[in-house]
């Protein structure tokens, strides 16, 4: 998906009064600025990670206007130290859990991903449908998707920071490899038409699904946000969420 389709269907989705209005906000302004760095790297042939610093002014004027006290805080320890910001940045890449805060690892992400999606967009990739790893740079899915295919709905996965998709088995948990369809229950709610919480028992994870053939207009990453109360429900249930979205992080 494109970057102006994402922000569209937040903007379309945040006109509604709803409790997630205010973070499908704060996902406008930084897929606006995501998609700034995006257009700057599109044309060129390679960028070492260390060139996204040069978007380290942009990134703080984003920050202002967010309003994050954690954020404007780990903003202004980083400050202009290019090795540590480039410390950072490949701590997130090589997906390091010894980043020091979650709004430090909110930062990278903000630089990384639209990086990421320039990288692996230009890969051509393969992977074996039962491969709980992003195939083009090894992160952990972030979603299920489920789409038209055949007459019948083909389940793939969203990568969390690439967004690189790949096709995977209907009946099989992307954590534990659970197999029994028994042991893998589906939950949904009327009110979202277009998601649906995949847990597995065995596990106690869930991935949250957007079924496009459900609602055609949906766009994972944004709806993954305007379904919320799926997440909700599905962790006072006991199960937990391997991959949050990011924007849904505490940052303190």
């Amino acid at each position: 998906m494109s970057w102006d389709q994402k922000i569209s269907r937040a903007q379309a989705l945040s006109k509604n009064e709803s409790p997630v209005r205010e973070v499908l906000g704060v996902f406008i302004k930084v897929a606006n600025f995501q998609k700034n760095i995006s257009q700057q790297l599109n044309g060129s042939e390679h960028h070492d990670i260390r060139s996204l610093l040069r978007f380290l002014p942009e990134l703080k004027t984003l920050v202002n206007n967010l309003g994050s006290a954690p954020l404007q805080t780990a903003m202004a320890s980083l400050a202009d130290d290019w090795e540590r910001w480039s410390n950072l940045l490949l701590q997130y890449w090589e997906q390091d859990s010894e980043i020091s805060s979650p709004a430090d690892a909110f930062l990278a992400f903000l630089l990384l991903q639209p990086y990421a999606q320039h990288v692996t967009g230009r890969m051509k990739v393969s992977s074996d449908s039962a491969s709980p790893k992003c195939p083009a740079c090894g992160n952990p899915p972030q979603l299920s998707v489920l789409r038209d295919f055949n007459n019948a709905a083909q389940r793939s996965l969203i990568c969390s920071l690439c967004s690189t998709e790949w096709e995977f088995r209907r009946v099989l948990c992307p954590y534990c490899g659970e197999k029994n369809k028994d042991k893998l229950p589906i939950f949904s709610a009327e009110e979202f038409l277009q998601a649906r919480v995949e847990a597995c028992d065995t596990c106690k994870s869930y991935i949250k699904c957007i079924d496009l053939t459900r609602d055609g207009r949906a766009i994972p990453q944004v709806d993954d946000l305007a379904t919320f109360a799926l997440d909700l429900w599905a962790q006072e249930q006991g199960y937990g969420r391997r991959q949050p979205n990011m924007f849904l992080l505490p940052s303190e």
